[in-house]
């Protein structure tokens, strides 16, 4: 007959040694993958900051250096006639100061609805043509804008543009066509 040999019973504190050293691998691991979860998330959120404010700065790019029907170029932000929430209305540079939508805002002035928390906001100054960071109070034919993107209050993107009357003079305006005189219309 054989007899089976005898098994060893594992004792307590086995048990609880093996449970510490677990323990201290899943500890470790968390402590190691938090970091690069988190660094993800900022790197996106800096994409996505540097995307909004990129496409506002070319929306801006696209209007006229001082808008075509007002007299007084000193003056700064939307006219009368120019509701200040709505960038449709806005026809000239800097019909954008003060400007800010949070969440942002699209092209056509909807909101970005999966952007809550995020804010836009535009500062348009007139500048000192031989030095463009310095602000000057009157018409220079130089205005430096800058935009701003932000998320939870915390500034992720800067943009500084500098804008010349001369893009107006020369014809860089970029204008909406007349899709009746594209096609043939009257």
């Amino acid at each position: 007959m054989h007899t089976l040999p005898q098994r060893r019973a594992i004792a307590l504190i086995e048990t609880v040694i093996a449970m510490l050293l677990i323990a201290f691998v899943l500890i470790s691991s968390i402590q190691i993958v938090a970091p690069i979860v988190r660094s993800s998330h900022v790197h996106t959120d800096r994409l996505v900051a540097a995307n909004l404010a990129s496409e506002l700065a070319e929306e801006i790019a696209t209007k006229h250096f001082i808008d075509p029907a007002e007299d007084d170029p000193d003056t700064l932000g939307p006219e009368a006639d120019e509701r200040p929430a709505n960038r449709l209305d806005f026809d000239d540079i800097d019909d954008y100061q003060s400007w800010s939508a949070s969440p942002p805002r699209n092209s056509q002035n909807d909101d970005i609805t999966t952007l809550a928390g995020w804010t836009r906001s535009v500062k348009v100054v007139h500048a000192d043509p031989a030095d463009p960071n310095n602000d000057s109070g009157t018409y220079t034919g130089v205005k430096r804008i800058t935009i701003v993107v932000s998320k939870n209050g915390t500034e992720l993107e800067r943009r500084v543009l500098v804008h010349t009357a001369a893009a107006d003079k020369l014809g860089f305006l970029v204008t909406p066509l007349d899709i009746d005189t594209i096609v043939g219309g009257s």
